[in-house]
């Protein structure tokens, strides 16, 4: 099978509750695995060894009458997934999670902390910088159109900051694959009734209409609370961002 749709989205921005889901619909023929890289996998690979084959959808389509597959991954903000997923379905449908820019830039952190803890045992990370001088340093790059790199997980486009952007990202979505074919989702809103918008996401991929069961909500991380006066730095940067994406998107999601 070809992927139907593509779920996506940054780190830690909801993008594991929402395939789970999106994937317990007795329609979507299963993948092997839930993230599979673009960059780095021949097409032809990936699309034998990774998705269903045609047998599994023709008994899928028997038993309920329809039948898709997609790819789920968090490859926000890679401007390159715009140019490669036209190769593997131009006619796919995207649907695109979005979270809070300054609370998914901590929680991208904080999940970095993971693998840190053990990485910092070696000498070399001893003076890895903490969350406010990465943030620092992620600004004052900014000031300078440049990046950092400073992050350990994703999909190495810049750092955390860089990240949460996603306007030019979303622009390059709805030139490849036009607008009726790109759904955004706030994750904030999102979290608060998961099944309620992810039925919205069935019908946006032409599924029948299935009630999801309730899943928890798994890959948590540390219990860490951000301060203030990086708090107020995020949300000064990130303010303007915000407005530029409402104003683009037509719809206002709240952020702070």
């Amino acid at each position: 099978m070809v992927p139907d749709f593509f779920s996506i989205g940054a780190v830690r921005s909801g993008t594991t509750i929402l395939s789970d889901l999106i994937m317990q619909h007795p329609c979507v023929v299963l993948p092997l695995a839930k993230e599979m890289g673009l960059r780095e996998t021949p097409i032809s690979w990936l699309l034998s060894a990774q998705f269903p084959t045609m047998k599994k959808k023709s008994l899928v389509e028997t038993k309920y009458g329809r039948a898709a597959t997609g790819f789920c991954s968090p490859v926000v903000p890679s401007m390159l997934f715009s140019y490669l997923a036209p190769n593997i379905n131009k006619a796919g449908k995207i649907v695109l999670i979005m979270r809070n820019p300054v609370e998914r830039t901590f929680s991208h952190w904080k999940w970095d902390q993971i693998p840190l803890k053990k990485i910092k045992k070696d000498p070399l990370w001893h003076n890895f910088p903490d969350f406010h001088q990465l943030v620092n340093a992620e600004l004052d790059a900014a000031k300078s159109f440049a990046t950092t790199g400073i992050c350990l997980t994703g999909v190495g486009a810049g750092g955390y900051i860089q990240h949460s952007i996603y306007l030019p990202f979303i622009k390059s979505l709805y030139e490849t694959f036009g607008k009726k074919n790109v759904m955004l989702i706030n994750a904030n809103a999102f979290f608060e009734n998961p099944s309620e918008r992810v039925q919205e996401v069935y019908r946006f991929l032409d599924l029948p209409e299935y009630i999801p069961l309730d899943m928890p909500i798994g890959n948590e991380t540390q219990k860490v609370k951000l301060d203030n006066v990086t708090r107020e730095k995020l949300s000064d940067f990130f303010a303007p961002l915000n407005q530029q994406l409402y104003e683009f998107i037509g719809e206002d999601y709240d952020w702070e």
